[in-house]
């Protein structure tokens, strides 16, 4: 039962993008869209799968142009871990106006390579394709750079899931529904998750029905 009740982490960190047979690396719901968390919570930070064509998606956490506006590094996250994938976009593929701001929505498909030495970074995505950019006002996006109080996010609850600290209690949240219903379809673990957000209750309720109580 123990085995049951976590996702396979370590068999998915040490997994190969490109085997898809067997491999059982992690990917979006809905799409084949590769979740950050599976590149880079690999031993290795994620070098041992540069070379491979992968495609991410999230929100531009810092986005800054380089090289007279030939290029620019953006730092993507997708809310499935704390850390950022670094994102490198020539202005030949997309117009960089649009996905530097903070808080633009990107979805891109490139090339995973290992940074110079002498970065923080273990890998880095050289993006080929931009398959879709949600735009954003910088003057009207109220998440800042600076770090942010919770009497701050009262007034923006829709902005939240954006912040590190709301992103990681809703994680930890995931991750103990999970664990209370290891056997049933991804579907139902999914609906049961939802429930957390109902009053106590409707929760109490749902609980009775599903162990039949």
């Amino acid at each position: 039962m123990a085995e049951d009740s976590a996702p396979p982490v370590e068999q998915m960190a040490l997994a190969s993008l490109n085997d898809g047979v067997s491999t059982p690396f992690a990917k979006a719901e809905f799409s084949d869209r590769v979740l950050i968390r599976t590149i880079l919570s690999r031993a290795d930070g994620g070098a041992g799968l540069a070379g491979q064509t992968v495609k991410v998606g999230g929100w531009v956490k810092t986005g800054r142009e380089q090289g007279n506006g030939s290029f620019a590094f953006l730092e993507l996250n997708d809310g499935s871990c704390q850390a950022n994938l670094q994102v490198i976009v020539d202005a030949a593929v997309a117009p960089l106006g649009q996905i530097v701001p903070t808080g633009a929505c990107v979805n891109v498909e490139g090339l995973l390579k290992l940074p110079p030495e002498g970065t923080k970074q273990r890998v880095e995505l050289r993006v080929e394709k931009v398959h879709h950019v949600g735009p954003v006002d910088p003057a009207k996006y109220p998440l800042p750079k600076t770090r942010l109080t919770l009497e701050f996010l009262r007034d923006i609850v829709h902005f939240r899931p954006r912040t590190n600290t709301i992103s990681a209690v809703a994680r930890i949240r995931n991750a103990l529904a999970y664990a209370l219903l290891p056997t049933r379809s991804s579907r139902s673990t999914a609906f049961f998750i939802y429930t957390l957000q109902l009053s106590p209750p409707v929760i109490v309720r749902v609980l009775m029905k599903c162990f039949k109580l």
